[in-house]
């Protein structure tokens, strides 16, 4: 079989019994075994094919068997297994996947013999680092200090390619992460082992094993990143958990800690933030950053002092009308717009270290799940071994993943030593005040906790999307649908009324509004939810879904409650208003400015409905009742203009394109609507000159300009402006451009 016929055989096979479609998965696995050539699988296929053949002969002569279902699950789950290990031993031995690849080095290599030989390399380490500081070999050190770490990372190694993991093996981990005898860091780079592993095949075990690490651990960095682990798992292995008795009693188990359904919710909150990662990327690097760098060398001018040197602007409250000037340039709000995604857990700085991904220390795959800590070689290696004082500064730093807590260090290793220098003093004094600050703080263990989520949901999402060979591991983080409420072993937990809330919320904020819907139709059913609004909630996600007959019903079924709720109103004329249903959208439009009078963007919205209407007349008034208006602020000025247009009145139309042009900003369309006035009044030449305003505003796009005056021809040709003149004004107003 070539790799194709095995990639697909085996997909088929898994699918088949996905579907509970036996015998298809019989046949396709017995040419997978075949293949493979292994006696001990070929075994296993004839043992589950006589179990299968007896259930069906017994069923076939009508035996009552209570035992029936649990049979048919556990033979599911036993070819699961045997398609995968068909496939692991068909794809292993040429496989250029760094899965393969791992098993085949590791082959002859035992877990108990790893952690043995890391625990003596540890102790040996330990040792040396206990000699005074005086006396100590600081090469020695650094030396033996790479050893321990390789054998980190052969512990990892082995432990995610080990399928499936043997009850013995599974023993030792669980030894490993349940008490003191490996550190905190090397504990939780075997839970992302078990958790790699799951992404490639799945194995119960394994997931069995996280859950059993958030219970037994007592190192919050280890129980969350466990729990977040085996949430992703369920979520990406759906169909085969769904249905397992032993995934189920003991999740079933965990409710009774404590903090499970609060850390549950914090996960929940935070992949679902995670899906808006790649919008805050983009406004981050494309509107933020850019609008900041803009004004940096007037921010270079400006905050000098008299002696022309620059104020530190730590100073800045010294003199107000520096903080005036950093507020009207637009900084002050991009700064705390900023720190308002920082504070509710957004990822704004994958856009700044995403190429600080590319230091070999991310080629080695168990870096991208190490936590940070002050201790370890890149850290000493970059930052030098007498800034310990600098890498715990770096450890403490608020909002920055471990991931890129690394690509600091490293990037700082790659400074000059000034620079370099400069940098850590900042740093430091910068920490003292945060310092100050926390020790005001009451200390708050589930904002701790919340902390540790978000950073490491942000180490993953950086692996899944950054790390050289990621498309040889299931792309968990890419997948739009991260929805834990669909889970069904969690959903007593994931689908309470506080998440739902929240949840609903956040989507609806990142416009993800079917998911929106999803959370607020099912909080709509509980009998905790108490609050109307819920039903604006549901109307207003349909309507920007672009369901509008939907948003209606939920739209009245709240104006039944609160027949005089302005903003409801309005919504409901704006959903009559896109399905088209005219004399609706008038009568509650008009409802809606009887309840909030003086409203000028809803006056302005009358008129444009009325203009729709073609009450051209009627849409005059509006728009002149809007101009009277407190705060009109010129807005009315553009429609009057063309309703005077459209009723042949060219001197008023005219008038107000020149107090638009006078004391507004004119933009391409005013010039081009001031031309066909001109045009229609018989003003050819001058005409042609506001044409070409209207084209130099289009940065000279004369394409542009031919589709924007081709699609007022119908309403100049009302207008009495031939087709022969429309087809030659163009070419006048475009020629000169051309010569």
């Amino acid at each position: 079989m070539t790799k194709q016929e095995i990639e697909n055989s085996y997909r088929q096979a898994s699918q088949c019994i996905d579907d509970a479609e036996i015998k298809d998965a019989f046949s396709l696995i017995s040419s997978l075994v075949a293949e493979s050539g292994r006696a001990s699988l070929n075994d296993e296929l004839e043992r589950l094919n006589m179990s299968y053949t007896f259930m069906l002969k017994y069923l076939e002569q009508g035996v009552m068997d209570p035992q029936r279902d649990d049979i048919l699950l556990n033979l599911r789950q036993s070819l699961y297994l045997l398609n995968d290990q068909c496939y692991i031993g068909l794809m292993e031995p040429s496989s250029p996947e760094v899965f393969y690849a791992r098993r085949r080095e590791l082959a002859n290599t035992t877990l108990i013999g790893i952690v043995e030989e890391y625990r003596e390399e540890l102790k040996n380490l330990t040792l040396m680092q206990t000699v005074p500081e005086q006396q100590r070999d600081s090469h020695a050190i650094l030396s033996r200090l790479h050893q321990v770490e390789e054998l980190e990372t052969k512990l990892f190694n082995r432990v995610w390619s080990s399928f499936p993991l043997s009850s013995d093996e599974a023993n030792t981990i669980k030894l490993c992460i349940s008490g003191d005898i490996l550190p905190v860091h090397t504990r939780c780079l075997l839970v992302a082992a078990l958790f790699l592993g799951l992404m490639k095949f799945y194995d119960e075990t394994k997931l069995l094993l996280l859950l059993e690490a958030y219970t037994i651990s007592d190192e919050p960095l280890v129980q969350l990143r466990a729990l977040t682990c085996a949430m992703l798992t369920l979520l990406s292995h759906k169909k085969r958990t769904a249905s397992s008795r032993s995934i189920h009693s003991r999740i079933e188990a965990l409710h009774e800690m404590e903090e499970f359904k609060h850390d549950v919710w914090s996960i929940q909150v935070q992949l679902a933030r995670s899906r808006n990662t790649e919008n805050i990327k983009k406004r981050v690097r494309n509107d933020l950053i850019p609008n900041i760098m803009k004004v940096r060398p007037d921010i270079l001018d400006k905050l000098k002092d008299k002696d022309s040197q620059i104020v530190d602007l730590s100073d800045i409250e010294a003199n107000p009308e520096w903080q005036q000037w950093l507020d009207n340039s637009g900084i002050t709000r991009k700064i705390e717009e900023f720190n308002a995604m920082q504070i509710e857990g957004s990822d704004v700085f994958i856009a700044t270290f995403a190429h600080l991904k590319t230091f070999p220390f991310f080629k080695t795959l168990s870096n991208w799940f190490l936590p940070y800590y002050p201790a370890h070689s890149a850290v000493v290696e970059n930052l030098g071994a007498g800034k310990i004082a600098l890498a715990e500064v770096i450890q403490h730093a608020p909002y920055l993943c471990n991931s890129d807590k690394y690509s600091f260090c490293l990037s700082l290793g790659a400074l000059p030593e000034s620079q370099r220098t400069m940098m850590s003093a900042q740093l430091e004094e910068q920490d003292a005040a945060l310092n100050e600050a926390r020790h005001a703080e009451l200390p708050d263990d589930r904002r701790k906790r919340v902390a540790i989520i978000n950073s490491f949901v942000q180490d993953l999402y950086r692996f899944f999307k950054l790390f050289s060979r990621r498309r040889e591991f299931t792309a968990v983080m890419d997948n739009v649908n991260l929805d834990m409420t669909d889970c069904l072993p969690l959903s007593t937990v994931t689908r309470d009324a506080h998440v739902l809330e929240l949840l609903g919320a956040l989507y609806f904020k990142n416009a993800f509004y079917e998911d929106a819907i999803k959370c607020f139709t099912r909080l709509e059913s509980m009998e905790e939810m108490t609050d109307d609004h819920i039903y604006q909630k549901i109307g207003f996600a349909y309507q920007n879904a672009g369901d509008y007959d939907k948003a209606l019903t939920y739209y009245e079924r709240y104006e039944l409650l609160h027949e005089d709720d302005a903003w409801n109103v309005r919504h409901i004329a704006a959903c009559h208003r896109a399905l088209g249903h005219q004399e609706d959208t008038l009568k509650y439009y008009r409802r809606a400015e009887t309840l909030t009078p003086n409203n000028v963007s809803l006056t302005l919205t009358i008129g444009h409905v009325l203009l729709e209407q073609n009450q051209t007349n009627q849409a005059l008034q509006q728009y002149f009742k809007a101009d009277l208006m407190d705060n009109a602020k010129h807005r009315a000025w553009r429609p009057i203009a063309w309703c005077s247009f459209l009723l042949n009145d060219y001197d008023r139309a005219l008038d107000y394109y020149d107090r638009i042009a006078r004391d507004d900003e004119p933009t391409a369309q005013d010039m081009l609507n001031r031309g066909h006035v001109l045009l229609c009044k018989g003003s050819t030449q001058e005409a042609i000159a506001t044409y070409r305003e209207a084209l130099r505003l289009m940065d000279g796009d004369s394409k542009k300009f031919r589709a924007a005056f081709k699609g007022d021809a119908m309403e100049l040709r009302r207008h009495g402006v031939s087709t022969v003149d429309q087809a030659l004004v163009p070419d006048a107003v475009c020629s000169a451009k051309q010569n």
